[in-house]
């Protein structure tokens, strides 16, 4: 029962992250400089790629591209230049390259690391 009830739990939040991010929320991007840039992430309605807009510049990432989802510094086995600190997730993709977004504090970070994991599952 007990782990149902995390399932539900699991499953809402999930749900209102997906309404969020249809319309897109907005996260700071970590440049290699560790300096940090607005960004309007949002995901189609498929949830099969994600879109990032920094002003008038608009990058797609298919989520099937999306290699590995790591939150804080978990990124030890994969070379980057930006630097990474507790309040990080990265995504590392395919061809090698990673965006890392910065958050406001660890539970917003592992909100927004878990529910890109559970929508990366899904697309598999």
């Amino acid at each position: 029962e007990e782990k149902a009830k995390e399932m539900q739990q699991l499953q809402i939040m999930i749900r209102d992250f997906v309404k969020e991010v249809l319309h897109g929320v907005m996260l700071d991007v970590v440049l290699e400089d560790g300096s940090l840039l607005p960004c309007r992430c949002s995901m189609d309605n498929r949830l099969t790629t994600v879109s990032l807009q920094v002003r008038d510049i608009v990058r797609h990432i298919r989520m099937f591209d999306i290699q590995e989802i790591c939150s804080g510094k978990e990124l030890q086995n994969i070379h980057t230049t930006t630097p990474l600190d507790d309040l990080c997730v990265t995504f590392a993709m395919s061809n090698d390259q990673c965006v890392t977004f910065k958050f406001k504090n660890v539970a917003a970070r592992e909100h927004f690391s878990t529910c890109m994991k559970v929508l990366r599952l899904a697309c598999e």
